[in-house]
């Protein structure tokens, strides 16, 4: 999947998208969203914003900082949420 989207310069805000809306399903108790695959897709943009081949983008950092301190924030917050949030690794 990287692969197909490497060198393009939306491809990070792309993959920001999708995993706010893998989390958003999360939440809602979504089972085919699991920790794993949440765990995966910030693997996958880390390694996105880090490779050679992109260039850098402001606003995508923006976009992808703003999305891990929701998921610290939902951590933090605790219950059952908080519980969900917690074997995920920002």
């Amino acid at each position: 999947m990287s692969n197909a989207a490497r060198g393009s310069t939306g491809s990070v805000t792309l993959f920001v998208e999708i995993l706010n809306k893998y989390l958003y399903f999360f939440e809602k108790g979504n089972p085919q969203i699991t920790v794993a695959a949440i765990q995966s897709l910030i693997e996958l943009i880390t390694t996105e914003m880090h490779s050679d081949s992109s260039t850098p983008d402001p606003a995508a950092d923006a976009f992808f900082a703003s999305t891990l301190r929701y998921m610290e924030f939902q951590k933090q917050k605790g219950g059952a949420i908080g519980e969900k949030y917690e074997p995920i690794k920002v």
